[in-house]
């Protein structure tokens, strides 16, 4: 299980704004700091001099001015030096887990950092502004609530205290949210498991705040800042869950009370693949087959169906056309009032958004039912297809695939396939249980 991180020290948050006279402008428009977040390490870090690295355990200070000329000598702006400052601290410093299951937390002073190369999230804070320090950018400490470890739907994540840190960088004129201890990686039960990435650069303050609370509501940099209950409201989505989509409708909550199915629409971004998955909120059983996302139209519409009364958890899944693996992207809690029979057939990793499946959308299928499958698609052959036999579908004007047919005794399972060739080898998109 992935964990964020989070710092375990607790600290009171205060919403009082006395003595802050920051007024934190926003930029007008974010396109340029969004080219940075690539997910990819700058290349002037991955190839950091290594007499220049050897002054960590010498001489801290040393170390911060040479690796601030380095970064200069290399940059070609304050987006770019941030992001080679960023990337310096989430690849060089390992999450200290010892001491944070442990709650004896160790100097997290740049320099103490710096010689152990692990941290909590607010040794990750202070070594980054050391290094805007020297960069001679603006930078601040913020420190507040984090969504991290041990925080679920159906748990009260109120943010009383203070258990995380992070940073404000000024760039332009304008502030900017980084958090170098999550971009670092995870903890993975009780051991931190490095994965770079660049989630929390720059990320819009209207996305940061779904997992990030500070302490003084001014450093949210949104206009109407949320209050501590407002906040405790929003679904868990994590950055890459705001770059794979966009225009979810309705708006998703924290927790959805729904009588026994759920349907939502969004517009996915280009490059992007995401699917949902139903989970058990008490005992985190997966369920199958209660989730299909196809696209329809211009947006995509995903379909959600819960087996019994209860609280469950859907987590939102994305990875990129071709990938093998998905990672988490975000989670919410659905209260469901009754059972539902429905689930939905199996998609294959050959169904794309050229297909779209009009009927039948649920299943189980009957023996000795009769059924109009009916397939929205650009391929050139769709066919039914159980034990040995292919039912082609027929297109019409509107390009709408479609065939009436009564399932035989002895069929398990029904497949549909698309091919390129009308006796060609077919390839299957989606399979239907049949009792």
């Amino acid at each position: 299980m992935r964990i964020a991180l989070v710092l375990c020290t607790m600290l009171f948050i205060t919403e009082t704004l006395m003595g802050d006279a920051n007024d934190y402008k926003r930029p007008a428009s974010y396109e340029t700091a969004y080219i940075y977040r690539t997910d990819t390490p700058d290349q002037d870090i991955k190839q950091f001099p290594r007499n220049i690295d050897a002054l960590r355990t010498k001489d801290a200070a040393l170390y911060i001015r040479q690796t601030a000329d380095y970064i200069n000598k290399n940059s070609r702006n304050n987006f770019e030096r941030i992001k080679k400052a960023h990337d310096l601290v989430a690849l060089t410093i390992r999450y200290d887990a010892a001491s944070f299951l442990s709650g004896r937390i160790p100097s997290q002073n740049y320099e103490d950092v710096l010689k152990s190369r692990l941290a909590v999230c607010e040794g990750y804070s202070n070594v980054f502004k050391r290094l805007c320090d020297e960069l001679g950018i603006e930078c601040e400490i913020v420190r507040g609530f984090g969504r991290g470890v041990g925080v679920s739907p159906f748990r009260n994540d109120t943010p009383a205290s203070s258990n995380h840190a992070w940073n404000l960088v000024k760039i332009e004129d304008a502030w900017y949210l980084v958090d170098c201890t999550w971009d670092s990686g995870y903890l993975n039960g009780r051991v931190f498991q490095a994965e770079y990435s660049t989630d929390y650069l720059f990320l819009k303050p209207e996305y940061f705040i779904y997992t990030h609370f500070p302490g003084n509501p001014r450093q949210q940099l949104i206009s109407s800042p949320l209050s501590a209950d407002a906040f405790s409201k929003l679904p868990f989505f994590k950055p890459k869950f705001f770059d794979s989509m966009t225009a979810l409708n309705p708006a998703i909550q924290k927790i959805n009370a729904v009588n026994s199915t759920f349907e939502f629409e969004f517009t996915l971004t280009t490059g992007f693949e995401v699917n949902f998955n139903v989970y058990d909120a008490v005992d985190g059983k997966r369920y199958s087959n209660r989730s299909f996302t196809q696209k329809e139209g211009d947006a995509y519409k995903t379909y959600l169906s819960f087996p019994n009364p209860g609280n469950y958890i859907v987590m939102c899944f994305w990875k990129r056309p071709g990938q093998n693996v998905s990672s988490s992207c975000g989670e919410f809690g659905v209260t469901s009032s009754k059972a539902s029979a429905v689930k939905y057939p199996e998609q294959y990793g050959n169904f794309g958004p050229e297909t779209t499946i009009l009927s039948p959308l649920e299943m189980p299928l009957a023996v000795g039912g009769t059924y109009n499958f009916k397939v929205r698609s650009d391929k050139k052959y769709i066919a039914v297809i159980y034990n040995k036999t292919f039912i082609q579908l027929q297109k019409n004007d509107e390009g709408i695939f479609s065939v009436e047919t009564k399932i035989p005794s002895g069929v398990k399972t029904i497949m549909i396939g698309t091919s390129d060739s009308l006796n060609g080898s077919y390839k299957g998109i989606i399979q239907y249980e049949v009792k």
